[in-house]
């Protein structure tokens, strides 16, 4: 059993944003979701049960987040489909990131629609693809601070290229 009380209190409050935020990822919201409850003193199997998970994804999302924060919460390893994009433009979006490191997933949608005319619907789609490329997007931290100081969601700067 996973003890009450484990998140310190900027975690805690973090986590509790990203959960109440509509427009995040929704893979996102539900992961935070989970881990308040744990901090709250509910068991995994009554996490899963609540969330329509098994009670070892929650477990492997708990280990997740101890072994690397909240960036661990943004992975998503398991695979996917194909990206939407040529090797050739992915290389070209690369280039256009490292150079403008644009602020919003707006800015990244808009110019691969403007330079290579596919469109993503959603934002999910638009950090799915930019994950692809070698990168982690969202920042839940920065997105909690930016709504404390800022009504702009940041992308952070995408340093592993």
């Amino acid at each position: 059993m996973i003890r009450a009380g484990y998140l310190s209190s900027e975690d805690g409050a973090d986590l509790i944003a990203l959960a109440r935020d509509g427009s995040a990822a929704h893979r996102f919201a539900r992961r935070a979701n989970a881990l308040v409850l744990l901090d709250d003193g509910w068991s995994c199997e009554r996490v899963a049960a609540a969330l329509f998970l098994d009670d070892d994804t929650i477990r492997r999302w708990h280990a997740l987040f101890l072994e690397d924060g909240l960036e661990g919460l943004t992975r998503f390893d398991s695979g996917g489909g194909a990206s939407r994009l040529s090797k050739m433009q992915e290389e070209a979006l690369k280039s256009w990131i490292g150079e403008v490191l644009p602020r919003s997933t707006r800015q990244v949608g808009a110019y691969i629609e403007r330079e290579f005319g596919v469109v993503y619907e959603s934002r999910s789609g638009l950090i799915a693809c930019c994950t692809g490329l070698g990168s982690h997007t969202a920042s839940p931290r920065r997105s909690a601070q930016a709504r404390c100081g800022s009504s702009r969601r940041s992308l952070r700067p995408m340093s592993s290229f």
